[in-house]
């Protein structure tokens, strides 16, 4: 029996949301660092209540605004 939750299909889906621990590794940085760049407004996150979501899209979206070269 697969006890796949919610949160594992919508990751699954593609386009799902992150929380800050599993975004922190696909960015290769610390979760301190993720709370630093959601304070700068280097990445994009929503926010329901206490609880912290981001779409990978937009982040790689937002990201790639700040691209150099």
């Amino acid at each position: 029996m697969n006890a796949s939750t919610k949160e594992d299909d919508a990751e699954s889906a593609g386009d799902g949301l992150d929380t800050k621990h599993t975004l922190a590794p696909k960015l290769r940085v610390s979760i301190r660092t993720v709370d630093q760049y959601m304070r700068d407004g280097r990445i994009p996150y929503i926010k329901v209540g206490k609880t912290v979501r981001f779409r990978w899209s937009d982040v790689i979206a937002k990201l790639n605004e700040c691209r150099v070269n």
